[in-house]
Protein backbone atom coordinates (compact mmCIF):
# COMPACT_ATOMS: atom_id res chain seq x y z
CA UNK A 1 0.00 0.00 0.00
CA UNK A 2 1.09 3.09 -1.00
CA UNK A 3 2.57 5.94 2.07
CA UNK A 4 0.19 8.64 3.63
CA UNK A 5 -0.44 11.19 1.33
CA UNK A 6 1.91 14.07 2.45
CA UNK A 7 0.18 17.74 3.05
CA UNK A 8 0.55 20.04 -0.26
CA UNK A 9 3.70 21.68 -0.71
CA UNK A 10 3.87 25.29 -1.10
CA UNK A 11 7.11 28.11 -1.68
CA UNK A 12 4.66 30.71 -0.07
CA UNK A 13 1.52 31.00 -0.07
CA UNK A 14 -0.65 30.62 -3.03
CA UNK A 15 2.43 28.79 -5.59
CA UNK A 16 2.17 25.11 -6.04
CA UNK A 17 5.63 23.61 -6.20
CA UNK A 18 6.58 21.90 -9.87
CA UNK A 19 8.01 18.33 -8.40
CA UNK A 20 9.38 15.78 -10.30
CA UNK A 21 8.81 12.60 -8.90
CA UNK A 22 10.52 9.65 -9.89
CA UNK A 23 9.42 5.92 -10.46
CA UNK A 24 11.73 2.68 -9.94
CA UNK A 25 9.53 -0.39 -11.09
CA UNK A 26 10.21 -3.78 -10.11
CA UNK A 27 8.83 -6.97 -10.74
CA UNK A 28 6.76 -6.81 -7.43
CA UNK A 29 6.21 -3.57 -6.37
CA UNK A 30 7.21 -0.38 -7.41
CA UNK A 31 8.85 2.92 -5.61
CA UNK A 32 8.18 6.57 -6.06
CA UNK A 33 10.40 9.42 -4.34
CA UNK A 34 9.49 12.73 -4.69
CA UNK A 35 12.63 15.02 -3.96
CA UNK A 36 12.38 18.53 -3.33
CA UNK A 37 14.24 21.79 -5.13
CA UNK A 38 16.96 21.70 -2.01
CA UNK A 39 17.49 17.36 -2.27
CA UNK A 40 15.08 17.30 0.26
CA UNK A 41 12.69 14.29 0.52
CA UNK A 42 9.58 15.61 0.12
CA UNK A 43 7.51 12.34 -0.15
CA UNK A 44 8.26 8.87 -0.57
CA UNK A 45 5.56 5.48 -1.46
CA UNK A 46 5.46 2.25 -2.45
CA UNK A 47 2.67 0.31 -4.13
CA UNK A 48 2.38 -3.52 -5.41
CA UNK A 49 2.79 -4.21 -8.86
CA UNK A 50 -0.90 -4.94 -9.44
CA UNK A 51 -4.09 -3.39 -11.98
CA UNK A 52 -4.59 -0.66 -9.66
CA UNK A 53 -1.18 0.18 -9.08
CA UNK A 54 -1.09 3.77 -11.17
CA UNK A 55 -4.20 4.63 -9.59
CA UNK A 56 -2.63 4.12 -6.08
CA UNK A 57 0.10 6.41 -6.98
CA UNK A 58 -2.11 8.83 -8.19
CA UNK A 59 -3.59 9.29 -5.49
CA UNK A 60 -0.92 9.77 -3.57
CA UNK A 61 0.84 12.23 -5.54
CA UNK A 62 -2.09 14.46 -5.56
CA UNK A 63 -0.29 16.57 -3.16
CA UNK A 64 1.53 18.15 -6.30
CA UNK A 65 -0.41 18.98 -8.62
CA UNK A 66 2.12 20.34 -10.72
CA UNK A 67 4.15 17.36 -11.21
CA UNK A 68 6.29 15.56 -13.93
CA UNK A 69 6.76 11.53 -13.87
CA UNK A 70 10.14 10.36 -14.75
CA UNK A 71 9.64 6.11 -15.02
CA UNK A 72 12.65 4.11 -15.34
CA UNK A 73 12.72 1.30 -17.53
CA UNK A 74 9.54 2.59 -19.33
CA UNK A 75 10.05 0.58 -22.37
CA UNK A 76 10.32 -2.56 -20.02
CA UNK A 77 9.18 -3.01 -16.04
CA UNK A 78 7.71 0.68 -16.46
CA UNK A 79 6.25 0.34 -19.72
CA UNK A 80 2.46 -0.15 -17.87
CA UNK A 81 3.21 3.44 -15.68
CA UNK A 82 4.87 5.34 -18.61
CA UNK A 83 3.09 4.43 -21.93
CA UNK A 84 1.52 6.94 -23.82
CA UNK A 85 -2.09 5.67 -24.64
CA UNK A 86 -2.63 6.92 -28.05
CA UNK A 87 1.27 5.85 -28.87
CA UNK A 88 0.95 2.53 -27.16
CA UNK A 89 -2.09 1.47 -29.32
CA UNK A 90 -0.19 2.75 -32.96
CA UNK A 91 2.56 1.23 -32.38
CA UNK A 92 1.00 -2.21 -31.31
CA UNK A 93 -1.62 -1.72 -35.09
CA UNK A 94 1.77 -1.22 -36.39
CA UNK A 95 3.62 -4.04 -35.32
CA UNK A 96 0.58 -6.18 -36.70
CA UNK A 97 0.42 -4.13 -39.41
CA UNK A 98 4.32 -5.52 -40.26
CA UNK A 99 3.81 -9.18 -39.02
CA UNK A 100 0.74 -9.43 -41.37
CA UNK A 101 2.81 -7.98 -44.31
CA UNK A 102 5.81 -10.05 -43.81
CA UNK A 103 3.57 -13.64 -43.81
CA UNK A 104 1.58 -12.47 -46.69
CA UNK A 105 5.24 -12.05 -48.35
CA UNK A 106 5.81 -15.89 -47.24
CA UNK A 107 2.97 -17.20 -48.59
CA UNK A 108 2.92 -15.28 -52.26
CA UNK A 109 6.52 -16.30 -52.30
CA UNK A 110 5.36 -20.08 -51.34
CA UNK A 111 2.77 -20.26 -53.98
CA UNK A 112 4.87 -18.66 -56.95
CA UNK A 113 6.89 -21.58 -56.17
CA UNK A 114 4.09 -23.38 -56.46
CA UNK A 115 2.23 -21.99 -59.48
CA UNK A 116 6.26 -22.15 -60.98
CA UNK A 117 6.05 -26.11 -60.89
CA UNK A 118 2.43 -26.17 -62.60
CA UNK A 119 3.07 -23.15 -65.11
CA UNK A 120 6.03 -23.11 -67.23
CA UNK A 121 7.37 -20.25 -66.42
CA UNK A 122 5.66 -19.18 -63.52
CA UNK A 123 3.91 -16.07 -63.00
CA UNK A 124 6.19 -12.95 -63.81
CA UNK A 125 4.42 -10.06 -61.72
CA UNK A 126 3.08 -9.34 -58.28
CA UNK A 127 0.35 -12.00 -57.42
CA UNK A 128 -3.02 -11.92 -55.97
CA UNK A 129 -5.41 -14.22 -54.92
CA UNK A 130 -7.83 -13.86 -57.77
CA UNK A 131 -5.14 -14.23 -60.24
CA UNK A 132 -3.84 -17.16 -59.05
CA UNK A 133 -7.05 -18.79 -58.74
CA UNK A 134 -7.48 -18.35 -62.62
CA UNK A 135 -4.25 -19.63 -63.10
CA UNK A 136 -5.59 -22.79 -61.17
CA UNK A 137 -8.68 -23.53 -62.62
CA UNK A 138 -7.05 -23.22 -66.37
CA UNK A 139 -4.06 -25.86 -65.27
CA UNK A 140 -4.46 -29.04 -66.06
CA UNK A 141 -2.75 -31.07 -63.68
CA UNK A 142 -1.86 -35.01 -64.97
CA UNK A 143 -0.96 -37.65 -62.08
CA UNK A 144 -0.59 -37.47 -58.64
CA UNK A 145 2.31 -35.56 -58.22
CA UNK A 146 0.70 -32.36 -59.96
CA UNK A 147 -2.56 -32.92 -58.18
CA UNK A 148 -1.02 -32.52 -55.49
CA UNK A 149 1.05 -29.69 -56.65
CA UNK A 150 -2.38 -27.94 -57.56
CA UNK A 151 -4.01 -29.05 -54.10
CA UNK A 152 -1.09 -27.06 -52.38
CA UNK A 153 -1.32 -23.78 -54.35
CA UNK A 154 -5.01 -24.17 -53.68
CA UNK A 155 -4.29 -24.00 -49.92
CA UNK A 156 -1.90 -20.92 -50.86
CA UNK A 157 -4.53 -19.37 -52.26
CA UNK A 158 -7.14 -19.94 -49.76
CA UNK A 159 -3.78 -18.46 -46.78
CA UNK A 160 -3.25 -15.35 -48.73
CA UNK A 161 -7.09 -15.02 -49.08
CA UNK A 162 -7.38 -15.45 -45.22
CA UNK A 163 -4.15 -13.04 -44.50
CA UNK A 164 -5.42 -10.00 -46.98
CA UNK A 165 -8.48 -10.04 -44.97
CA UNK A 166 -6.80 -9.85 -41.93
CA UNK A 167 -4.38 -6.90 -43.40
CA UNK A 168 -7.48 -4.97 -44.65
CA UNK A 169 -9.30 -5.09 -40.81
CA UNK A 170 -5.80 -4.14 -39.70
CA UNK A 171 -5.80 -1.10 -42.05
CA UNK A 172 -9.30 0.16 -40.84
CA UNK A 173 -7.93 -0.08 -37.64
CA UNK A 174 -4.97 1.67 -37.89
CA UNK A 175 -6.81 4.65 -39.74
CA UNK A 176 -9.11 4.53 -36.91
CA UNK A 177 -6.36 5.00 -34.15
CA UNK A 178 -3.96 7.51 -36.33
CA UNK A 179 -7.28 9.88 -36.66
CA UNK A 180 -8.30 9.19 -33.04
CA UNK A 181 -4.76 10.09 -31.89
CA UNK A 182 -5.15 13.89 -34.22
CA UNK A 183 -1.67 13.67 -36.07
CA UNK A 184 -0.55 15.71 -38.72
CA UNK A 185 1.84 13.44 -39.53
CA UNK A 186 -0.52 12.35 -42.61
CA UNK A 187 -0.35 15.53 -44.20
CA UNK A 188 2.96 14.82 -45.61
CA UNK A 189 2.89 13.58 -48.90
CA UNK A 190 3.56 9.57 -48.86
CA UNK A 191 2.87 8.94 -45.36
CA UNK A 192 -0.28 6.46 -44.76
CA UNK A 193 -1.52 5.32 -41.43
CA UNK A 194 0.55 2.40 -41.36
CA UNK A 195 3.63 5.19 -41.65
CA UNK A 196 2.25 7.37 -39.02
CA UNK A 197 1.37 5.04 -36.57
CA UNK A 198 4.94 3.55 -37.13
CA UNK A 199 6.76 7.22 -36.68
CA UNK A 200 4.12 8.34 -33.47
CA UNK A 201 4.56 4.97 -31.61
CA UNK A 202 8.51 4.44 -32.08
CA UNK A 203 9.17 8.05 -31.07
CA UNK A 204 6.18 8.32 -28.42
CA UNK A 205 7.62 11.81 -27.26
CA UNK A 206 8.96 13.76 -29.70
CA UNK A 207 10.32 16.46 -26.60
CA UNK A 208 13.36 14.08 -26.19
CA UNK A 209 14.97 15.37 -29.46
CA UNK A 210 16.58 18.61 -29.59
CA UNK A 211 16.36 19.26 -32.88
CA UNK A 212 16.17 17.77 -36.15
CA UNK A 213 19.58 16.77 -36.27
CA UNK A 214 19.40 14.29 -33.44
CA UNK A 215 16.35 13.09 -34.72
CA UNK A 216 17.95 11.79 -38.02
CA UNK A 217 20.64 10.72 -36.12
CA UNK A 218 18.20 8.46 -33.92
CA UNK A 219 16.27 7.32 -37.53
CA UNK A 220 19.01 6.76 -39.38
CA UNK A 221 18.72 9.25 -42.26
CA UNK A 222 22.18 11.17 -40.98
CA UNK A 223 25.06 10.18 -42.82
CA UNK A 224 28.00 9.06 -41.29
CA UNK A 225 31.29 10.79 -41.29
CA UNK A 226 34.24 8.61 -41.91
CA UNK A 227 36.75 11.37 -43.04
CA UNK A 228 40.47 10.78 -42.35
CA UNK A 229 42.92 13.42 -42.74
CA UNK A 230 42.07 16.42 -44.97
CA UNK A 231 39.62 13.49 -46.44
CA UNK A 232 36.13 14.51 -45.57
CA UNK A 233 33.76 11.92 -46.44
CA UNK A 234 30.10 10.94 -45.68
CA UNK A 235 28.49 7.44 -45.96
CA UNK A 236 25.19 5.21 -44.85
CA UNK A 237 24.37 5.11 -41.49
CA UNK A 238 22.89 1.60 -40.60
CA UNK A 239 22.82 2.91 -37.06
CA UNK A 240 19.36 4.27 -34.87
CA UNK A 241 15.81 2.77 -35.61
CA UNK A 242 15.47 0.59 -38.46
CA UNK A 243 12.18 0.17 -37.95
CA UNK A 244 11.74 4.43 -38.26
CA UNK A 245 14.18 4.17 -40.86
CA UNK A 246 12.13 1.60 -42.97
CA UNK A 247 8.85 3.55 -42.82
CA UNK A 248 10.58 6.79 -44.12
CA UNK A 249 12.17 4.99 -46.67
CA UNK A 250 8.54 3.86 -48.07
CA UNK A 251 7.73 7.56 -47.82
CA UNK A 252 10.28 8.26 -50.05
CA UNK A 253 9.70 5.43 -52.29
CA UNK A 254 6.00 6.25 -52.73
CA UNK A 255 7.28 9.85 -53.69
CA UNK A 256 9.80 9.18 -56.00
CA UNK A 257 6.80 7.70 -57.70
CA UNK A 258 4.43 10.00 -58.31
CA UNK A 259 5.60 12.96 -60.83
CA UNK A 260 4.11 15.61 -59.45
CA UNK A 261 5.24 15.17 -55.66
CA UNK A 262 7.56 17.75 -54.25
CA UNK A 263 9.35 14.56 -53.41
CA UNK A 264 9.54 13.83 -57.08
CA UNK A 265 10.84 18.05 -57.76
CA UNK A 266 13.41 17.53 -55.07
CA UNK A 267 14.75 13.63 -56.19
CA UNK A 268 15.31 14.84 -60.41
CA UNK A 269 17.30 18.24 -58.58
CA UNK A 270 19.86 16.03 -56.72
CA UNK A 271 20.06 14.04 -60.17
CA UNK A 272 20.41 16.93 -62.01
CA UNK A 273 23.53 18.12 -59.49
CA UNK A 274 25.14 14.95 -60.38
CA UNK A 275 24.42 12.61 -57.72
CA UNK A 276 23.46 8.43 -58.06
CA UNK A 277 19.78 7.49 -57.75
CA UNK A 278 21.18 6.18 -54.13
CA UNK A 279 22.46 9.34 -53.22
CA UNK A 280 19.10 11.08 -54.34
CA UNK A 281 16.89 8.86 -52.24
CA UNK A 282 19.09 9.64 -49.43
CA UNK A 283 18.83 12.75 -49.37
CA UNK A 284 14.91 12.96 -50.12
CA UNK A 285 14.47 10.54 -46.80
CA UNK A 286 16.34 13.35 -44.87
CA UNK A 287 14.02 15.78 -46.21
CA UNK A 288 11.31 13.22 -44.89
CA UNK A 289 12.75 13.08 -41.92
CA UNK A 290 12.73 16.61 -41.26
CA UNK A 291 8.73 16.99 -42.05
CA UNK A 292 7.95 13.90 -39.88
CA UNK A 293 9.86 16.27 -37.07
CA UNK A 294 8.41 19.44 -37.96
CA UNK A 295 4.86 17.65 -37.78
CA UNK A 296 5.72 15.70 -34.43
CA UNK A 297 6.67 18.52 -32.80
CA UNK A 298 3.96 20.80 -34.34
CA UNK A 299 1.47 17.98 -32.63
CA UNK A 300 2.96 17.86 -29.10
CA UNK A 301 2.58 21.97 -29.32
CA UNK A 302 -1.18 21.68 -30.14
CA UNK A 303 -1.53 18.82 -27.52
CA UNK A 304 0.39 20.44 -24.77
CA UNK A 305 -2.53 21.69 -22.74
CA UNK A 306 -3.98 17.88 -22.82
CA UNK A 307 -1.10 14.94 -22.90
CA UNK A 308 -1.05 12.89 -20.44
CA UNK A 309 0.71 9.76 -19.88
CA UNK A 310 -0.52 6.72 -18.96
CA UNK A 311 -0.74 8.04 -14.68
CA UNK A 312 -3.02 10.42 -16.21
CA UNK A 313 -0.52 13.64 -15.32
CA UNK A 314 0.27 16.55 -17.84
CA UNK A 315 3.71 16.39 -19.45
CA UNK A 316 6.15 19.01 -18.43
CA UNK A 317 9.39 18.44 -19.39
CA UNK A 318 12.29 19.39 -17.13
CA UNK A 319 15.60 21.35 -18.33
CA UNK A 320 17.64 19.06 -21.13
CA UNK A 321 20.04 16.82 -19.58
CA UNK A 322 23.49 17.26 -21.41
CA UNK A 323 24.85 14.16 -22.94
CA UNK A 324 27.38 12.07 -21.48
CA UNK A 325 30.03 9.73 -22.87
CA UNK A 326 28.10 6.64 -23.64
CA UNK A 327 25.54 9.39 -25.61
CA UNK A 328 28.11 10.86 -28.10
CA UNK A 329 28.10 7.42 -30.72
CA UNK A 330 24.46 7.15 -30.57
CA UNK A 331 23.14 10.68 -30.74
CA UNK A 332 26.33 12.45 -32.50
CA UNK A 333 26.80 15.04 -29.10
CA UNK A 334 30.12 15.56 -27.21
CA UNK A 335 30.06 15.29 -23.32
CA UNK A 336 29.90 18.59 -21.98
CA UNK A 337 32.10 17.11 -18.92
CA UNK A 338 35.80 15.97 -18.39
CA UNK A 339 36.44 12.34 -19.05
CA UNK A 340 35.82 9.96 -16.14
CA UNK A 341 32.91 12.59 -14.81
CA UNK A 342 29.45 11.38 -14.94
CA UNK A 343 27.65 14.10 -13.19
CA UNK A 344 24.21 13.52 -15.50
CA UNK A 345 23.23 10.62 -17.20
CA UNK A 346 22.02 11.63 -20.82
CA UNK A 347 21.20 7.69 -21.49
CA UNK A 348 18.75 7.15 -18.62
CA UNK A 349 17.18 10.79 -19.38
CA UNK A 350 16.46 10.61 -22.90
CA UNK A 351 15.16 6.81 -22.87
CA UNK A 352 13.74 6.80 -19.39
CA UNK A 353 11.55 10.03 -18.79
CA UNK A 354 8.31 10.47 -19.05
Amino acid sequence: MPAAVPSGVTARKGQVVAVTIGVDPHKGSHTAVAPGADKAMLGQARVRASAVQAERLLTWATAWPERTWAVEGAGGLGHLLAQDDHAAVLKIWAKRHRDLSRTRNQVACRLHAALCELVPGGVSKELYAAHAAQILEEAEPCGAVAQARAELAAELVADLRHVDALLRETKKKLAVAVRASGTTLTEVFGVGPAIAATAIGDVSDVSLFRGRDRFAAYNGTAPIEVSSGNRKVHRLSLRGNRRLNHAIHMAAITQIRYQHSKGRAYYDKKIAEGKTPKEALRALKRQISDAIYRHLKADATRAAGRGHSRLGVRRQRPPPVPLCQPDRAALGGPCPHPAGERPCDGRWAARHAA
